[in-house]
């Protein structure tokens, strides 16, 4: 059993004897305690806030209670001693064989663990750019994220649905059609300058040429017309997300969710909690169109639930609002009976958040459901210092095919969620394009191949080259050193990781995790330089050299397990 589930289980029983000799009917909530490996080792191999958790219910102090467990704990036979600590931290310092055992439950585990989840049917809509044109920096953080946050969801039990919401309905996709028939009759090839009538740049040239080669527009509706062109950019974005490893299963169109049949379906439950009326809205502060004009609107009651106004629902030539197709979409969502509706949107989204939250919680009093948002910061592309200068044949951004063709799939993968959701990310193609461990992703990869290196030089040293090394045939007695215990508890923290960020949505956890691996890897082969002693492989000793190889062995699988859950490679030979 891994550290984590044995002292969950162990101190659980305790707090529950506890609560059963103090008349307590409650039954202690496992998941309410942590189980945590200090940052500084004078605290212990791990440490628990247990008795801070339970001292209340049990009339204790924390201490007095962490002093009780103590008093219980003593006798186990993995336990070398124990302290209190602080307001009553309980902390843990095991026997060396103890952790030497973690490193065959951790090999074990990978292939069987089980996460104590409930498990959850999850949509999670990422991506969802505009088809308007190609995809730029700030999508590839979203497409990735999103990717990411539903590979480790995967992971740990749940059912997810990767959704892209095509935004194919609604003024954009009116100045999208302008943009390719001004295309189509430029013969002169006049340049776009500052017509906000349309969209600037060469790739939607592109597009006009392509949608009207061989006069294919002749004979074509304008629905079908329309849905060539934004099928053609839609097949372009897929291309650029397949290039990054980006996958989803279910695309849903705005123009078809927002049928009449959903339209009055919505409006006529909105009416039934009189949540609507017909009235006017201010002049928007921001808006400078001279043309603005005072019409009446269909409003939803948004100030009643805390917004600053209300907000309109219907434009007044009858088109729909984002506000109502968004609630026309969730709602479609919270019908088909999802657990949680994950969204991956930008930062300038923020205050659009709680207005639909709202909104869908009046819809559905009595639906059990979570409506979650994650807002991505800005991602800035640098060299050096400098602000990278590129080519923008798009009009007003860099595009993500640009990046993705100068560094590489895993580069960007990594780099997109190296930070927290709501940190701006400084993309350096200078680091990035380095061989250091200022490159986080050559840093982790450059570990994997050196242990697959070192794999192969054991095998050459002891003459063993088809033998497939088992950990369970090694001796890891020989495990004793301070860098052994440290690389092991690390390995052994893995699916504590893998459980945290599922939890919260935060891919960085494991980025920074198998960073923070490579580092520690790439120091314990370094110890050899400075103490022969410490040499992972020795000529002379085969039974250290297997228990030191088969701690590599465990790094390796390690990594592999987490950059393959990040999509990203593991090669052999760097």
């Amino acid at each position: 059993m891994l550290f984590n589930d044995y002292l969950k289980n162990k101190l659980n029983n305790l707090i529950c004897a506890e609560f059963k000799a103090h008349s307590i009917q409650e039954i202690p909530d496992e998941s309410s305690f942590s189980i945590e490996i200090p940052s500084n080792k004078k605290f212990g191999d791990v440490s628990s806030n247990i008795a801070m958790i339970f001292s209340k219910k049990l009339n204790l102090t924390p201490r007095e209670l962490a002093g009780k467990l103590c008093n219980q704990l003593n006798e186990d036979k993995f336990i070398e001693r124990l302290e209190v600590v602080g307001p009553g931290f309980l902390n843990f310092f095991f026997k060396n064989y103890f952790w030497q055992n973690q490193l065959k439950e951790v090999v074990r585990n990978l292939k069987i663990y089980k996460y104590k989840i409930e498990k959850k049917r999850i949509c999670l809509e990422f991506v969802s750019a505009n088809p308007t044109g190609l995809m730029h920096i700030g999508h590839a953080r979203g497409a990735v994220l999103g990717d990411t946050i539903a590979s480790i969801l995967e992971e740990v039990g749940h059912d997810v649905t990767r959704e892209y919401y095509i935004n194919d309905a609604g003024e954009q996709i009116k100045k999208l059609i302008n943009t390719i028939i001004f295309h189509h009759k430029n013969l002169t090839n006049e340049k776009i300058n500052d017509d906000k009538n349309l969209y600037p740049g060469t790739y939607l040239k592109e597009i006009s040429d392509t949608v009207y080669k061989d006069n294919s527009r002749e004979g074509l509706s304008n629905n079908i017309f329309e849905k060539k062109i934004i099928d053609l950019i839609i097949n372009d974005i897929k291309k650029d997300l397949k290039e990054i490893k980006v996958d989803h299963n279910s695309f849903v169109s705005e123009k078809k969710i927002s049928s009449k049949e959903n339209v009055d379906k919505v409006l006529k439950r909105l009416k039934n909690k009189n949540l609507i009326y017909e009235g006017f809205q201010e002049r928007p502060k921001s808006s400078n169109n001279q043309n603005w004009k005072k019409d009446k609107l269909l409003l939803f009651k948004s100030q009643k639930l805390g917004d600053d106004n209300d907000r309109a629902l219907m434009k007044p030539n009858g088109d729909l609002t984002y506000f109502m197709s968004d609630i026309i979409y969730h709602q479609n969502k919270i019908d088909k009976n999802y657990d949680i509706l994950l969204n991956i949107w930008g930062v300038d989204h923020s205050g659009y958040v709680k207005r639909l939250a709202n909104a869908l919680k009046e819809l559905n009093v009595k639906k059990q459901y979570s409506f979650e948002v994650k807002l991505t910061s800005l991602v800035n592309l640098l060299e050096g210092k400098k602000i990278m200068k590129m080519s923008k044949r798009d009009g007003n951004y860099v595009t993500m095919r640009e990046v993705v063709e100068k560094v590489g799939s895993d580069a960007l993968r990594f780099m997109m969620i190296s930070r927290n959701v709501d940190k701006k990310i400084d993309f350096d193609f200078k680091i990035i394009k380095s061989k250091t461990k200022e490159n986080p992703v050559f840093y982790v990869q450059y570990a994997y191949a050196r242990c697959m290196s070192l794999i192969e030089t054991f095998k050459r040293t002891f003459d063993c080259p088809s033998k497939k090394i088992d950990i369970n045939d090694a001796d890891l007695s020989f495990l004793n050193f301070e860098e052994d215990k440290v690389l092991i508890i690390k390995l052994s923290n893995f699916f504590n990781i893998m459980i945290a960020s599922a939890k919260s949505y935060e891919p960085h956890k494991i980025a920074n995790y198998l960073y923070d691996l490579a580092k520690d890897f790439h120091a314990y082969w370094g110890l050899g330089k400075l103490d022969p002693s410490k040499k992972i492989i020795s000529d002379n000793n085969y039974e250290i050299s297997f228990s030191r190889i088969s701690l590599v062995l465990v790094v390796s699988l390690i990594i592999k397990k987490g950059l393959g859950i990040l999509k990203i490679d593991c090669p052999e030979n760097m």
